[in-house]
């Protein structure tokens, strides 16, 4: 009896007693919502790369997540709370692929209930490559002039190698690493230094830092000059003889470092005809003599010999002796 009474009671009133139950669950959940507050945190993105690929070109670097939970407790969220990453351990070839962000959270944040972590974008984009390692000559970037007369001979690395490391499309297309500016300007003699290398593709890891040794060296710039008109130095000619006819001016071309040979100015002993063996009047083909310094080369010259007339001297210091010598002669008589 007791229970039919109650059962009674229950049903009594029965739709007005379920639209006041669920107006009551209604307005718990609301007053929790209301307890909830919601914030978004930007956090770095980590690509997780220790298999046979990598990442190429311009990968996301961070995710946007929203996180849900009690008013007091998001304000103590910072971002270091949460982490983000990505995968490419599973994948082996190079292309294009779609790939889901792990979210992990601190201990901390563990612990707090209700707590909601949400993603803006739960996949992101990422080109990969497969890793590569080579080996690349290391070459200098000089910079500036060396002095006015000296060139540079060669440049020595040590070591002259390096080893590369990055997406295989990468390492294939780099054929050489250049090293940091290496100053050669007004340099007239050898010198070394040490110098490092240029990053010029963030792709690319070089995996011997240096430093590298430069070996610079400098030589004079060789070069040929030609001397033109260049007069004949006649020596021991004989005092009673006479040559008949004007000399020929003679062609040299030398050979020698610029900055000697450059402002170089010819001797007036260049070219000499000896005649210490001619003692009578005729026509004679002598040997020219050249003369320059040991540090020049002598490459060509217009003349090997000359052909000369010699005649008897008759000019008037001949005859001014030869009249001085008979009055002396005269006078002693």
């Amino acid at each position: 009896m007791n229970t039919k009474r109650l059962l009674d009671k229950i049903l009594d009133k029965w739709p007005a007693k379920v639209i006041c139950f669920v107006i009551a669950i209604f307005l718990y959940f609301f007053h929790q919502a209301s307890l909830i507050d919601s914030k978004t945190v930007v956090v770095p993105l980590e690509i997780i790369e220790n298999g046979i690929v990598m990442h190429v070109g311009s990968a996301p670097t961070s995710v946007s997540v929203t996180v849900r939970t009690g008013d007091e407790i998001i304000k103590t969220i910072l971002p270091s709370d949460i982490s983000a990453s990505v995968s490419l351990d599973t994948l082996t070839e190079k292309g294009t692929y779609k790939l889901p962000v792990k979210i992990t959270l601190s201990e901390d944040l563990m612990a707090y209930d209700p707590f909601e972590v949400k993603l803006k974008d739960e996949t992101v984009t990422i080109d990969v490559d497969r890793k590569s390692i080579k080996y690349v000559p290391i070459m200098p970037s000089v910079v500036g002039e060396v002095a006015h007369g000296y060139e540079i001979e060669s440049i020595s690395m040590s070591p002259s190698t390096v080893e590369i490391f990055g997406p295989e499309s990468v390492v294939n297309a780099t054929e050489q690493i250049f090293t940091t500016r290496l100053n050669v300007n007004n340099a007239e003699t050898n010198f070394s230094t040490e110098t490092s290398y240029q990053q010029l593709n963030k792709l690319l890891t070089v995996l011997d830092e240096g430093p590298f040794k430069a070996e610079v060296t400098i030589r004079p710039v060789t070069m040929e000059r030609i001397f033109d008109a260049v007069p004949v130095e006649i020596l021991n000619l004989s005092e009673n003889l006479e040559i008949k006819d004007e000399l020929p001016m003679i062609t040299l071309k030398l050979s020698g470092t610029m900055p000697v040979l450059e402002n170089y100015i010819i001797s007036k002993h260049a070219v000499q005809l000896n005649l210490r063996e001619i003692t009578e009047p005729g026509t004679y083909e002598i040997p020219l003599r050249y003369s320059v310094p040991a540090n020049l080369t002598l490459v060509e010259k217009s003349d090997e010999t000359l052909t000369i007339t010699l005649v008897h001297r008759t000019d008037s210091d001949t005859n001014a002796g030869g009249e001085a010598d008979q009055t002396l002669t005269s006078g002693a008589e």
